[in-house]
C-alpha cells in the first residue's frame, strides 16, 4: 500500500484544498455540479470463471464532506483523525469497500453516512482494499476510470464472497464500522446479481478537479 503521495498529487490536492477552502468563504454552493470538487468513475467487473464472460457496470461517485476532510488533510500533509480512514496513528490509508442492495437506492449527498445502506448491506461485502491500493495511475485494464492524476481504490470478491442479488450501491466506510459510520464515498449503479460462478472487481476512482 502507498503511504507517500507523489509531489504532483500532492499539487493537486493542495490546489483543490484551497479552492474549497475559498469556497466556503465566500458561501458559494458546493456540490456534485461545481467546477472545484473531487469526482470519478466506479466501475464494477464481474467476470463468469466458467465462461470468461465479463459484466461491466458503470458510473459516478460523490465524495462525502468527511471525505473531503480526509483528502485535505492528506494533501497538508497531516495525520487524518482516527475515524477518517486511517488508524489515527499512521497516514495509512485503512479504509475498507462495502456493497448494498437497496432496489430502491437513495441518491447519493455529500452529508450521507453508512446509514444511506442501512437494512440492505451485502454480507460478506466488508473487505480492505487490494494490496497496493489505493494508487495513482492504476495499470488494471478492466478499470476504465483510471488515470495518471487520479487515485483508484481497488477491492476484489471471489466467487465465495458477496453472493447477492440487487447489487447496486458501494461505500468507502471504516473498518468495523458502526450503523452512521463515517463514509468517503457513495454511489449507486445499475444493479446486478453475483453468484458462485462470479468473481466481481469493484473500482472507485477519484479525479482531484483542482481548476
Amino acid at each position: 500500500m502507498k503511504e507517500k503521495l507523489t509531489k504532483g498529487m500532492r499539487m493537486k490536492l493542495t490546489e483543490l484544498r484551497d479552492k474549497l477552502m475559498m469556497s466556503a468563504m465566500f458561501g458559494l454552493k458546493k456540490g456534485v455540479d461545481d467546477k472545484v470538487g473531487i469526482t470519478g468513475k466506479v466501475v464494477a467487473v464481474l467476470e463468469n470463471i466458467h465462461t470468461g464472460e465479463k459484466r461491466i457496470y458503470e458510473s459516478t461517485n460523490i465524495v462525502s464532506d468527511e471525505g473531503d476532510l480526509f483528502y485535505a488533510q492528506r494533501a497538508a500533509e497531516e495525520q487524518p483523525d482516527t475515524d477518517h480512514f486511517t488508524n489515527g496513528a499512521t497516514t495509512a490509508f485503512d479504509g475498507i469497500m462495502e456493497l448494498g442492495n437497496d432496489t430502491t437506492p437513495t441518491s447519493p449527498l455529500k452529508t450521507q453516512d453508512r446509514s444511506v445502506m442501512a437494512g440492505f448491506f451485502v454480507a460478506g461485502s466488508q473487505k480492505a482494499m487490494d494490496s497496493t491500493y489505493p494508487r495513482t495511475n492504476d495499470p488494471d485494464g478492466d478499470n476504465t476510470g483510471a488515470g495518471t492524476d487520479i487515485v483508484t481504490h481497488r477491492v476484489s470478491y471471489t466467487t465465495g464472497e458477496a453472493n447477492a442479488s440487487d447489487i447496486q450501491q458501494v461505500i468507502i466506510t471504516n473498518p468495523s464500522p458502526g450503523a452512521s459510520e463515517n463514509i468517503l464515498m457513495y454511489a449507486t449503479f445499475t444493479a446486478f446479481t453475483k453468484t458462485s460462478s462470479d468473481t466481481l472487481k469493484m473500482f472507485v476512482n477519484h479525479t482531484m478537479n483542482g481548476v
